[in-house]
């Protein structure tokens, strides 16, 4: 169906071009079709190092395309072909992002290196000691690293040093959706309940002031936002398009940090960006090198430095997972390409990818909140918080192993038991994912809540975290149930026990979603524990595909990994 709408797309789209500018030659509506593919599938651009020069001359010389400074439909640049909206986001960022990308003064180099030795301690937390002079000494500081590594009380350290000789700073925290926004919320509770000044992690919507329309914005470079620090967690989640958003919208004198994992999924949406960023060959320049070791010891350095080198530090030590235990190992073994389902132990379960059993287990996986259902406990809080242990997650909505057959089964068993009437959709301790932003209800796409009945009453409220009252669910905007959900939908949630439910069917549209990527992102949402329903298969062909998209961003940094780009971008085709 994807590839349907892509190629309707497509004719509709070049028709159009061709209808302002004359008839298009073959060679080059062929790789004009080609952009456009890639633009439905959200890479950024089409690589052109693998195209025919004489082609790539014919496709200079239509009137549809142009360099970067004309305004024509397709833009040619460093080997790459643009839509021109694309084109413009993609250097744009790169510019707003170089910038910012800047040494800043250390007024009292002896105070600082005492608060880092305060709030840090000694050679085991040097990393975060690392990260922490990095966000200190830049105006821009790109922290990455797995779940559990620490990134979040790295950043809470940071904002101590900083608040301790600015109390005065402007600081917000955001994350791309109201899940991810909850959770880093959650993360630094007991810290900013130590605060005098409030801390409120808000969406990057809100930040940004979207409309009750969802198309026009508050805030931008004409409004920008007051704003002195600003922290992304969650960085990976965020779309080329939103990056421009959000870098235009801030004042040069901002400091930013964004924090991520870019071995995780990328966006929804077109583009790649934490990645890209942090694509390039790890450690630091010499310099930087030099004056870091003052305050953190021995830096690893790079004699190949670009333009980021000195901007991105990755936290590599987790504190979740034994680097011994089975979720460790295979997330880290599915980095690489292999399958490692050899090394695994009892944290790790792989099951048959056959339906039956998948099924059969499925109340299973929830039994001590069923219990509550029965014994008629309809606190809101201990269901939710009993109901969030475990999440079946799927590669997709659709089939028989997707999310919402899955959902639909499940909702079936609770009615033979008679937790669910037949007649309702809504009944005691259902789930609920909102799927459509509400700004009049303060309700996200990715919020979850429970639903429970009013006593005395046909009625049901359903209660969310963080929200002041439980709503009327016959008041709620688009939502739906949510035992299992998508992998993209999971980013930025984590569960004691996850279930990962891949599909095995064999349409172009269905394996092409099973990548390394979901596989990493499936299984680091887990803290304890993980059951894999999934041929052997289907498996190796996850852990052999790669959801990488082809962009310009390294090209416009300096970092350059246009070869690489090619070959994934030549399978395509």
């Amino acid at each position: 169906m994807a590839e349907l709408h892509g190629a309707l797309f497509e004719q509709h789209f070049l028709r159009l071009v061709s209808s302002k500018t004359g008839q298009i030659e073959p060679g080059a509506r062929r790789l004009m079709a080609q952009l456009v593919t890639a633009t439905v599938n959200q890479h950024s651009c089409l690589d052109l190092t693998r195209v025919d020069p004489a082609l790539k001359q014919q496709l200079r010389a239509e009137a549809s395309v142009g360099g970067p400074e004309d305004e024509k439909p397709f833009v040619l640049s460093h080997n790459k072909l643009y839509l021109n909206r694309f084109y413009h986001y993609e250097s744009e960022v790169a510019a707003l992002i170089s910038a910012r990308n800047v040494a800043l003064d250390i007024p009292d180099a002896n105070l600082l290196a005492k608060k880092l030795e305060q709030h840090f301690g000694g050679a085991e937390h040097n990393r975060q000691k690392l990260a922490a002079f990095l966000a200190i000494a830049r105006k821009l500081a790109v922290i990455t690293g797995g779940p559990g590594t620490g990134k979040t009380s790295t950043v809470v350290k940071i904002l101590d040093i900083l608040l301790e000789e600015s109390p005065e700073l402007i600081i917000k925290l955001v994350a791309p959706t109201g899940k991810a926004a909850m959770r880093l919320s959650d993360s630094i509770d007991e810290w900013a309940a130590t605060r005098e000044k409030k801390f409120q992690v808000q969406t990057l919507h809100r930040l940004l002031g979207m409309r009750k329309d969802g198309r026009t914005w508050r805030h931008g470079p004409q409004n920008q936002v007051k704003v002195d620090l600003l922290i992304v967690d969650e960085a990976s989640m965020i779309d080329l398009t939103m990056m421009h958003r959000l870098l235009g919208a801030l004042p040069d004198h901002t400091r930013l940090i964004l924090l991520g994992d870019p071995n995780q999924l990328p966006s929804v949406d077109t583009g790649n960006v934490l990645a890209d960023l942090c694509a390039g060959e790890p450690g630091f320049s010499s310099t930087f090198g030099e004056l870091a070791s003052n305050f953190v010891g021995e830096v690893q350095t790079v004699e190949r430095s670009h333009h980021l080198t000195d901007s991105v530090c990755e936290l590599n030590k987790s504190y979740r997972f034994d680097p011994d235990s089975g979720i460790a190992t295979l997330s880290k073994a599915i980095q690489s390409g292999q399958s490692a389902t050899n090394l695994i132990d009892n944290s790790v379960v792989f099951k048959s990818g056959d339906r039956e059993p998948l099924i059969h287990d499925l109340l299973g996986y929830w039994k001590d909140y069923i219990d509550l259902l029965a014994g008629k406990q309809f606190d809101p809080g201990l269901l939710l918080s009993t109901f969030e242990q475990t999440r079946i997650l799927c590669s997709r909505r659709g089939g028989d192993a997707g999310v919402e057959l899955i959902n639909q089964d499940i909702e079936s068993a609770l009615e033979t038991k008679g937790i669910k009437s037949p007649d309702n959709e809504f009944y005691a301790g259902r789930p609920i994912l909102i799927t459509r932003n509400d700004y009049n209800l303060g309700l996200f796409n990715g919020d979850i809540g429970i639903c429970t009945p009013i006593e005395n009453s046909d009625q049901f409220v359903v209660s969310f975290p963080g929200t002041a009252a439980p709503l009327l669910a016959s008041r709620l905007p688009k939502h739906e149930s949510c035992f299992a959900m998508t992998v993209h939908k999971a980013q930025g949630s984590e569960f004691d026990h996850v279930i990962l439910v891949l599909s095995e069917e064999a349409s172009d549209d269905a394996a092409s979603l099973l990548t390394r990527e979901l596989l990493y992102t499936a299984i680091t949402r887990a803290k304890t524990s993980i059951t894999i329903h999934s041929n052997t298969q289907v498996w190796e062909r996850a852990v052999s595909q790669s959801s990488r998209r082809v962009s310009g961003m390294t090209q416009f940094l300096g970092i350059g990994e246009a070869s690489k780009l090619a070959a994934v971008q030549s399978e395509l085709f």
